[in-house]
């Protein structure tokens, strides 16, 4: 089942084959010949918070509490310290169906998606506005195009 993208040139449509790793690949489109990364066709994705977008990258990256010496990629500011220098792992795929978005939890303090709260270990699949709550912050997966 092939993939469609918009190309950000000629917004000409691009057929492309799901495969591992594909938004590291590189697509032409077939209307203007434009050469790019697939990743560069795709969305962006971002978490929310407090009218700040942190954006998402391709693979995992830790989400924590941001600190001095803290080696977490992404880092949101929480004054109530309940959110886990590294509170969980989000990983974005490229797949057949689109950009798919998981969240691994690993804080201290529990996380809530949509107010239910998760545990340690759980894995879940994140969908587009999906509201988690870190800490003393809440936070939206959000689109960005």
């Amino acid at each position: 089942m092939a993939i469609s993208l918009k190309c950000v040139h000629c917004n000409g449509e691009i057929q492309v084959n799901p495969a591992p790793q594909l938004e590291a690949k590189m697509a032409e489109c077939p209307h203007c010949h434009a050469k790019q990364k697939i990743s560069d066709f795709l969305p962006k994705l971002s978490l929310k918070v407090d009218g700040q977008n942190y954006q998402l990258r391709f693979g995992k990256q830790w989400v924590g509490r941001k600190r001095d010496g803290n080696d977490a990629e992404v880092q949101i500011p929480d004054e109530t310290r309940y959110m886990s220098r590294k509170h969980a792992i989000v990983e974005l795929a490229c797949t057949h169906t689109g950009i798919q978005c998981t969240f691994e939890e690993h804080g201290k303090n529990p996380t809530k998606l949509q107010g239910v709260e998760l545990i340690e270990g759980d894995i879940i699949y994140l969908n587009i506005n999906d509201c988690l709550q870190m800490g003393g912050k809440k936070m939206f997966l959000a689109n960005e195009y």
